[in-house]
């Protein structure tokens, strides 16, 4: 495809005509999403809100069920012929028809098996008869172990009452003997007034074990999204969101539903059964009245602070998150598709802008190189001629005075006739001599180490830096790691120059007292970090032409390894560089 072709296509993406095609279709596809999830959001919800109701009418008949069963259970006992005949027998007969009122109460407490204690308390608060369930073996409570009930709410509350009235307690944990039942035992109290004639003789008194409800409650609740709470009249949890929110007002803690849902116990109170959502969800609320039709009596809620109403609210709470689940993954789906659509319209157009793209980066990327190579490649020139020089520099002055010397001190021995004088000539000829051997090994070190092709990296390395050590005092912390295997004589030389350069630089430009030095050699590449706790500087304003930088960078991906600089101002310098060693020979 030609350049202009390129250029014609990428100025039709970006021509009107282009955009008066693509926004309206992009716009109808969006009102489309839009209409469709509006109404899914709107289908969810009625049908979250048809479920909470359902659910707190469901548990709310359950509770009335269970309720009203228990009542009929007390007046049926309460009109049973055995306990009239107790009630009205002279004091001589009433021990044995005490015997079979309790048999009767022992077989209709096993028969039913939801009932904690059966009791009769006479006119004064006292125990009589008390049948406890004792986990399904029912059993009738000694004489000695009755007590007196004249204190308890129940008791004076129900004493009040008429023929035929059931008082209902508030649930609350069961108390014996003033303290909690341990295990607790959930407990509503059905009580109801014993006449002999017109005379109160006393009370009948159910202990429902209110655990089998609670139980129900959350067999059928199971299935439900949400949360199910079953609350008293003062809002404090039954039923909670965990076991520690239970029963605050029987143990002591405050957590209530008011404590979580603030706003929302206002909106409960006030609805009394209904349904309401907040941003917090949806609530759905259904009240329970047990005895809403006996007669109110003055003062009897602060008469005992247990004395409690025994209303009782279901609510289920369905979270704002939930509400919403299904209709976002609708969203989301929807949304995707809307994608599709615009990168099928878009595909094309787009590929062209990308290749395009590309082409420009790949082209820039090339002059970069380019430039950088012909940097390089000036630098390295000008490099080459200034060590050229200096080494010419050193050969003329260094080893050319060293030589002179030598010659002259030869010519003087061979022309004296004193052979103290000759042997002293001769003597300061060698010692030039050997001053011209070491500083031709210094400068044939500094050209090409020979450790490097003797013993090996590693120990050229090592040798470098004890050099380094002792020519500029900072001090190398070095951790060499290599793991037996020869490394490519490319690569090692490229590496040691690497590390050369990095060195001199620490010297010239960090100002720091140690330099670290990491090499690891492991068979699959080879990693170098040198790290100096300098003064380092801003990368972005260094100059990018920079000969060492450049070359440490070239020498690197010339092995195809990677080059990394890392700098800031007072926290010094890293360099890393890391080349595989797989298919070097």
């Amino acid at each position: 495809m030609s350049e202009h072709r390129r250029v014609g296509l990428l100025s039709s993406l970006l021509s009107p005509r282009f955009w008066v095609i693509f926004l309206p279709l992009s716009l109808v596809t969006g009102w489309v999403v839009l209409v469709l999830y509006q109404k899914d959001v709107a289908n969810e919800r009625l049908l979250h809100e048809q479920a909470g109701a359902h659910l707190v009418d469901l548990l709310g008949n359950i509770i009335t069920s269970e309720l009203k069963t228990a009542e009929s259970d007390l007046l049926y006992l309460a009109n049973q012929a055995p306990l009239r005949s107790y009630l009205e027998a002279a004091e001589g007969e009433q021990e044995e028809l005490q015997k079979e009122l309790q048999n009767e109460y022992l077989l209709f407490s096993k028969q039913r098996g939801v009932y904690d204690q059966i009791r009769y308390l006479d006119a004064s608060g006292q125990e009589k008869i008390r049948i406890n369930y004792d986990g399904g073996q029912p059993i009738a409570v000694p004489e000695k172990e009755l007590q007196n009930k004249a204190d308890r709410y129940y008791f004076w509350r129900s004493m009040r009452l008429e023929r035929g009235q059931v008082f209902v307690s508030p649930f609350d944990l069961n108390q014996e003997h003033g303290k909690i039942e341990e295990p607790h035992k959930p407990t509503v109290r059905f009580c109801t007034p014993v006449f002999e004639g017109k005379t109160v003789r006393g009370v009948l008194v159910l202990n429902y074990l209110g655990a089998r409800l609670l139980d129900k409650l959350a067999q059928v609740s199971k299935t439900f999204p949400g949360r199910v709470l079953l609350l008293n009249y003062d809002g404090f949890f039954l039923r909670g969101p965990s076991a520690e929110d239970e029963w605050g007002f029987n143990l002591g803690h405050q957590r209530s539903f008011a404590t979580y849902f603030p706003e929302e116990w206002k909106r409960v109170i006030q609805v009394g059964s209904g349904q309401f959502q907040t941003e917090r969800g949806l609530f759905s609320v259904r009240g329970i009245f047990p005895g809403a039709d006996l007669p109110a009596v003055s003062g009897w809620r602060t008469g005992d602070p247990d004395a409690g109403d025994p209303s009782l609210k279901v609510v289920s709470f369905t979270p704002a998150e939930l509400l919403d689940r299904r209709s976002t993954l609708l969203l989301q789906r929807l949304l995707l598709l809307y994608g599709v659509i615009l990168v099928v319209n878009l595909a094309l157009a787009w590929y062209l802008a990308y290749a395009g793209a590309v082409r420009q980066k790949h082209e820039r990327q090339l002059a970069d190189s380019e430039a950088r190579l012909r940097s390089l490649s000036t630098k390295l020139l000008t490099a080459q001629e200034d060590e050229r020089r200096s080494l010419s520099r050193d050969l003329h002055d260094a080893l050319g005075q060293v030589v002179t010397a030598v010659s002259l001190d030869l010519r003087r021995a061979s022309q004296t006739p004193e052979v103290e004088k000759k042997n002293e000539l001769v003597g300061r000829a060698l010692s030039g001599t050997d001053s011209l051997l070491d500083r031709i090994h210094e400068i044939s070190a500094r050209v090409r180490p020979a450790l490097l092709d003797d013993l090996g990296l590693k120990d050229a390395v090592q040798s470098l830096l004890s050099e380094f050590e002792h020519r500029t005092s900072i001090v190398p912390k070095t951790e060499l790691r290599f793991d037996g295997r020869d490394v490519p004589a490319m690569v090692r030389d490229n590496v040691y120059r690497i590390l050369q350069e990095a060195l001199t630089n620490v010297s010239r430009h960090a100002k720091a007292a140690e330099v670290f030095v990491n090499l690891t050699v492991d068979g699959q590449k080879l990693d170098l970090t040198v790290r100096d706790p300098g003064v380092g500087f801003s990368p972005e304003l260094l100059d990018g032409k920079r000969l060492g930088l450049l070359g440490m960078r070239e020498r690197a991906e010339l092995l195809d390894g990677t080059f990394s600089l890392k700098s800031e101002p007072q926290q010094g310098t890293e360099i890393r560089v890391t080349i595989p060693l797989v298919g070097k020979n």
